[in-house]
């Protein structure tokens, strides 16, 4: 049993190496795709917490036919004022327009206030404007025309 027990129990040790080696391998695998989940999950909500936007309107006095809503980036972050949804009434309005005072490009800087003209005339009686960011994060205001 001497050169041939030597040589079951070195391929028994080699093939011990080799399984232990393919576990660590998917073991690593697994831990880097948590990590990288972890990761990015922690940004999205460090973004949510840097972002707060306001409706500035006063609700006694919005302007109708177009509607104008006015909103304040109060976050800390710079947001992208084409990935904002707005919906009027419940329901995503798709036809309106932005601008953002001093600024041609698509970044809406802290403190800055954007315009959303929103080509509807309103009846009378009670509405609600909800303006959403990219983040989710979003305002509500009702009003009375």
């Amino acid at each position: 049993m001497g050169a041939s027990g030597a040589s079951t129990q070195l391929i028994f040790f080699v093939s011990a190496v080799i399984v232990a080696s393919a576990v660590v391998a998917a073991a690593a695998n697994s831990v880097y795709g948590i990590t990288s989940g972890i990761d990015q999950k922690s940004d999205n909500i460090q973004k949510e917490m840097l972002t707060d936007i306001s409706i500035i309107n006063d609700p006694t006095n919005v302007p109708n036919d177009p509607v104008k809503i006015y909103v304040k980036n109060l976050g800390n972050t710079v947001l992208n004022q084409n990935y904002i949804t707005v919906m009027l009434d419940g329901m995503v309005v798709t036809d309106y327009t932005l601008s953002l005072s001093g600024n041609t490009s698509s970044h809406w800087d802290p403190s800055s206030v954007i315009s959303i003209t929103i080509d509807q005339t309103l009846t009378s009686g009670d509405h609600t404007v909800t303006v959403t960011t990219e983040n989710g994060i979003m305002d509500r205001l009702s009003f009375r025309i």
